[in-house]
């Protein structure tokens, strides 16, 4: 069967980052305990931070793998890669789950493509043969297309984030004319 199937990476492929002994027992354990969690951990600048936090959600986003939680005393969510953390243990403190909280729509809100879940409209002209793709796999339900001399002029609404700019980046001189706008509610 395994030479029959295969899901393939849209991406450079990588391999996972090392995650410290110990620390991914911990997180599950607290994680589907609902205990709270000690971490010592080291964000992308090297800056150290010791915190205890309540466990909603663990997702892998290709060869990493995430913590949603919330700090003691903050009712937002933020995420921790589990290869940042020095240390982990789960306390013998439990917690309420939060009702308001759903990973799905963490994720449906674009958090994990590091923003902060706002919705807008988005446009760009990307010439014909880089942008055939985005035809066949729209970046909305909504998505519109114009299609120019040499070009289609795209535009949807998506989740503004870190990640939709580096995406449109990656088209280099393919692309232009990008304007986004907030979406008036």
């Amino acid at each position: 069967w395994l030479d029959k199937v295969r899901v393939v990476s849209t991406s450079q492929p990588l391999l996972p980052p090392k995650i410290a002994p110990g620390v991914f027992e911990q997180v599950s354990d607290a994680l589907y305990g609902d205990q709270w969690l000690d971490v010592d951990y080291k964000n992308a600048e090297g800056k150290k931070t010791n915190a205890r936090v309540m466990p909603l959600g663990l997702a892998q986003q290709g060869p990493r793998m995430y913590l949603v939680c919330r700090f003691d005393g903050y009712d937002d969510e933020r995420c921790l890669a589990l290869h940042r953390m020095v240390s982990a243990k789960a306390s013998t403190l439990t917690f309420d789950r939060p009702k308001d909280f759903n990973l799905k729509e963490f994720d449906d809100a674009g958090r994990f493509g590091y923003g902060d879940g706002t919705q807008i409209r988005q446009s760009f002209w990307i010439n014909k043969a880089a942008g055939l793709h985005i035809l066949e796999c729209p970046l909305s339900a909504d998505q519109q297309v114009v299609e120019l001399d040499d070009a289609y002029e795209i535009t949807a609404t998506v989740v503004d984030s870190d990640m939709l700019d580096w995406w449109l980046r990656g088209f280099g001189d393919s692309i232009k004319n990008i304007k986004k706008w907030r979406i008036q509610k």
